[in-house]
């Protein structure tokens, strides 16, 4: 295992790594249902917050008590699956990335 130090933020979005870390993703059935679900719950808290006119900021309050175990913890048990440690910069893009293909998918059935 190695670490991903040597990703940069733009290197890492460019030569096809987190397309893999994607696809490696789901490819696990599980895992990628459990992502999925955390965009759904985000998708949730976005609406109710919507309507209760509270803000962007409620989301990001409310997701981690209720969002167990959370994308960050997903995305930090594949990654250290694959590669080991992670910088928590880069992890960051590595869950938007988990989260952004969960909704094209999840839209895909809307």
């Amino acid at each position: 295992m190695g670490e991903i130090r040597h990703f940069l933020h733009g290197d890492i979005s460019n030569n096809g790594h987190l397309e893999r870390i994607v696809a490696a993703a789901k490819a696990d059935a599980g895992f990628w249902l459990m992502v999925k679900e955390r965009e759904m719950e985000r998708q949730t808290i976005g609406a109710e917050v919507d309507l209760e006119g509270d803000g962007e900021d409620a989301i990001d309050k409310s997701a981690p008590a209720r969002l167990t175990p959370t994308i960050t913890e997903l995305a930090d048990d594949l990654v250290s699956r694959m590669f080991g440690t992670c910088p928590p910069e880069v992890l960051v893009i590595i869950q938007q990335a988990l989260l952004d293909a969960a909704r094209v998918e999840l839209s895909a059935f809307q």
